[in-house]
């Protein structure tokens, strides 16, 4: 994985390309420095708010031979889950006047937790190949459009995919791989919701001087840490509170140092402290981040970016990093989180 901490240093040209994603109409390429490479296409929300969109997501591995993976999800305007469970008879059909085309079957599996569903190998290698060559399609239910399919040039995409992935030369010296493709291992401590209690002065006047427009939510990580989240006009505000000591406030810092404001801030049934950065105020693209407390400190769990604003979940954004692995503990780790804890004393995630 690229190391965070470094990032202040020179990035290699060649991770500065992973880290960057491609556009080609509708559709997205995002790689990250893992080599795992991720295209999203969706088309822009309707202004009438009539029809469905799909969201369509591939994803390969590093591999040689690696086989591309689809998901496809179906959302309103608004982005919300918008279709009932696609049906067997429904067929991706292209758009135009293309002879010896023929409609191909979605072959869906059962609907996963995100909402999105999968298609067979064969399935995924077909509809794929379809969309590289169609200028547009739609997927239909006899003669009823079900959803719109994005538009673009995905073969461009998957080309630059194949030539990011698989390189003709090594795009890294030993130094540099060494310097920037660390790995992480994380052990991060469960959070649970507390009673409120008395609220510190900090946090009761977080929202600039003002007064809370509602309480606080507060919540214990581990034995000694409370987390409190202040809800206000400008954006949630973090405190971390240890036993005895002040709140501090919780600070998002991008690699150059910088405070980056952060709109919506809380935990997930994960445990996971979840935080969305908005892109130009807008909070339906940008990066959405989670972070779990090892006893001493956050680290980064998940980071996911978008920088289209198209009313996306956030679970569909790309993946540009994660951790080599990462899992829960019951107590604060000796180590500060870089290594797993004794197998009795780690739950799983």
């Amino acid at each position: 994985m690229a190391d965070p901490a470094s990032a202040g240093d020179k990035m290699p040209d060649y991770l500065r390309e992973l880290d960057r994603p491609v556009n080609a109409g509708d559709w997205t390429l995002q790689c990250n420095a893992s080599l795992v490479c991720q295209i999203i296409g969706v088309v822009t929300p309707p202004r009438n708010h009539v029809g469905v969109r799909a969201v369509v997501m591939i994803d390969r591995g590093v591999a040689h031979d690696a086989r591309p993976l689809l998901r496809m999800a179906f959302l309103d305007s608004t982005g919300a889950l918008a279709v009932p469970p696609p049906e067997d008879h429904w067929r991706l059909i292209p758009r135009g006047r293309l002879r010896r085309e023929v409609a191909l079957p979605l072959g869906f599996g059962e609907r996963e937790a995100d909402g999105a569903y999968r298609a067979s190998p064969e399935g995924a290698a077909a509809i794929i190949a379809a969309l590289r060559r169609w200028p547009g399609a739609a997927v239909h239910n006899g003669e009823r459009v079900i959803a719109r399919i994005p538009r673009g040039n995905l073969d461009r995409l998957m080309r630059r995919m194949d030539r990011l992935q698989h390189p003709v030369r090594p795009r890294l010296t030993d130094a540099e791989r060494a310097e920037w493709l660390k790995e992480y291992h994380y052990t991060v401590l469960r959070a649970e919701t507390a009673e409120l209690g008395a609220v510190p002065d900090t946090v009761e006047h977080a929202c600039a001087n003002r007064a809370l427009p509602n309480r606080p939510f507060v919540y214990s990580i581990g034995p000694q840490h409370r987390l409190w989240i202040a809800e206000c006009p400008e954006g949630n505000h973090i405190f971390m509170h240890s036993d005895g000591a002040e709140p501090i406030h919780f600070e998002l810092r991008d690699t150059a140092g910088e405070i980056r404001r952060h709109d919506y801030a809380g935990f997930g049934v994960d445990s996971l402290l979840a935080l969305q950065l908005p892109r130009m105020d807008r909070i339906d693209c940008g990066q959405w981040v989670k972070f779990g407390f090892s006893g001493k400190a956050f680290e980064m769990i998940l980071h996911r970016r978008y920088t289209r604003c198209r009313a996306v979940p956030y679970d569909y954004w790309p993946k540009v990093w994660s951790p080599t692995s990462w899992r829960y503990a019951e107590a604060p780790p000796s180590d500060g989180g870089n290594a797993p804890l004794p197998a009795n004393r780690v739950g799983v995630p």
